[in-house]
């Protein structure tokens, strides 16, 4: 399930797993190195790092590469992306040099594992597996731990993308409680709200954000005669996702949340989601990720790492359905790269570029993207102390 939508994401490591082999597992553990003065300000020399889970959960490989210059690198295992949490910095679980892995398999069950990966120069990383794993959400994932142009980190912790929530079990429920999310963002119709509503944990508000509510009548997967109608149809609601007024509500409001909490409101992680957590969903988690300064490779491996982390639910699915019925609906429940380049070109021919989208699309003028940077990115811009 999880495991297979983790799988796309090694391709974007192939020089990572070049490097690595040969390399030995965590050596020795070393005296824990103070923290780096200010780190805050620091640039984190790490360009690639990773987190798996062969097992689904239980054991752990981390992986990263950074330049020679940052000296060996140490591995803090903790429950919290911050220090500030329940376990400090966390327990020392290994180390390696600038370029290197470690496999961490003794970790007591807990509802979610970061790992910092402190350098002897230059800021640490907190990183972490992406997806929880979730039997009955298998889409539900960080949309954190990405590096942007400049070499800043997307904090991780701070904000989840999903699939459905309506039918989520207690064991999932649970794990989902225990990220202590403060808000969940609802992108889906009224309709589908009705047939089947959230499930929410917690602590959790909710929150209405109804992408499609100005979407033309009969519109619609019942209009869908062939595979290509299908792809047409996700490739026309991309497109709507820039051009309908309901769609510029939703995201508006949501991207304001995401700022930050306003005055008065519990402070906490927030999850927005779909019915498949591909769609509305990934163009939320599209347009969040670029206005971070994430490159458009790394935006568009987030996307369709979906078709992976939705493999196992998709083949049950169409294991359901007569082929044909299954090989025509497929395009709609699955992504591709053109439905993606489908909205980033409607918001070139609408608004000429993507900052006058964010500016006058979302209303994330120059403060608002300030604002959502200091909450989101790690790290100062490399260039700064080249």
């Amino acid at each position: 399930m999880n495991g297979t939508g983790a799988r796309l994401w090694r391709g974007s490591f192939a020089a990572l797993a070049a490097v690595l082999v040969g390399l030995v597992g965590a050596g020795p553990a070393r005296p824990v190195l103070a923290e780096p003065v200010a780190a805050q300000i620091q640039s984190i020399p790490f360009t690639q790092a990773e987190v798996t889970s062969p097992d689904g959960g239980h054991a752990f490989v981390i992986a990263w590469v950074a330049p020679p210059a940052s000296g060996s690198v140490q591995i803090f295992a903790r429950t919290s992306p911050s220090a500030l949490g329940p376990d400090g910095t966390g327990k020392l679980v290994g180390s390696a040099g600038a370029v290197g892995h470690v496999t961490v398999a003794d970790l007591p069950p807990a509802g979610r594992w970061y790992f910092e990966l402190r350098p002897r120069h230059g800021a640490p990383l907190v990183t972490a597996e992406r997806s929880l794993h979730l039997a009955t959400a298998p889409n539900f994932r960080d949309v954190g731990g990405y590096r942007t142009a400049d070499g800043r980190w997307v904090r991780m912790g701070l904000v989840y993308r999903s699939d459905g929530l309506d039918r989520l079990s207690e064991a999932d429920l649970a794990r989902i409680g225990r990220l202590a999310p403060a808000l969940v963002v609802d992108l889906r119709t009224q309709s589908e709200r009705s047939r089947g509503p959230d499930r929410l944990p917690p602590g959790a508000d909710p929150m209405v954000a109804d992408v499609a509510a100005d979407a033309p009548p009969g519109q619609g997967i019942a209009k869908i005669s062939t595979a290509d109608d299908a792809a047409d149809f996700l490739v026309l609601a991309n497109r709507q996702f820039v051009s309908l007024p309901s769609a510029k509500d939703a995201y508006t409001r949501l991207f304001a949340r995401l700022q930050g909490p306003p005055d008065g409101a519990k402070t906490g992680a927030v999850v927005y989601h779909c019915s498949a957590g591909k769609d509305r969903t990934g163009w939320a988690s599209a347009v969040l990720l670029t206005a971070l300064g994430v490159p458009r490779e790394t935006v568009m491996a987030d996307y369709m790492a979906s078709n992976g982390y939705l493999v196992e639910k998709n083949r049950a699915m169409f294991s359901a359905m007569p082929p044909q019925q299954a090989a025509k609906l497929e395009p709609v429940f699955t992504v591709r790269a053109a439905y993606l380049n489908a909205a980033f070109d409607e918001v070139d021919k609408r608004y000429g570029s993507f900052d006058r989208y964010l500016k006058e699309g979302l209303g994330l003028d120059a403060p608002a993207l300030a604002r959502l940077r200091a909450r989101f990115l790690a790290g100062a811009p490399a260039e700064v102390h080249e």
